[in-house]
């Protein structure tokens, strides 16, 4: 039972993660950002296909491939992010649209962390 709660949170997080990244993009465009990385629709599209993936994935693969795959995963987004929120910062200062790549950035913080403390062993 314990890891299909380790499992769903995992799941719960990169869904989190991709209602973050969404955000983040109709924020800056509504914002009228032009200096930051706004994705073309294409772009945003694949990027959300392959966060719904590795929700989907979490809740389909065993133990043994879950762990890495989360960690890799994690902390693959997390640097993207964190360079978009870097350029964010830098391009727009007090942007809401900041808020919301900060937040993609805690989670898949919480990814890796969460991915990481899971057992490698059950008990």
């Amino acid at each position: 039972m314990e890891e299909l709660s380790y499992r769903v949170r995992l799941a719960a997080l990169w869904v989190m993660n991709m209602i973050a990244f969404f955000a983040y993009r109709t924020i800056a465009i509504s914002e009228g950002a032009t200096e930051v990385s706004v994705l073309s629709n294409m772009e945003l599209a694949t990027i959300l296909v392959l966060l719904m993936v590795f929700a989907f994935l979490t809740l389909l693969l065993g133990r043994k491939n879950n762990r890495p795959m989360n960690i890799i995963a994690g902390t693959v987004f997390g640097i993207g992010e964190l360079a978009l929120f870097i350029d964010g910062i830098t391009g727009y200062p007090s942007a809401p649209f900041n808020v919301m790549t900060g937040a993609a950035v805690v989670l898949m913080v919480s990814v890796v962390w969460l991915a990481r403390k899971w057992p490698k062993r059950q008990s």
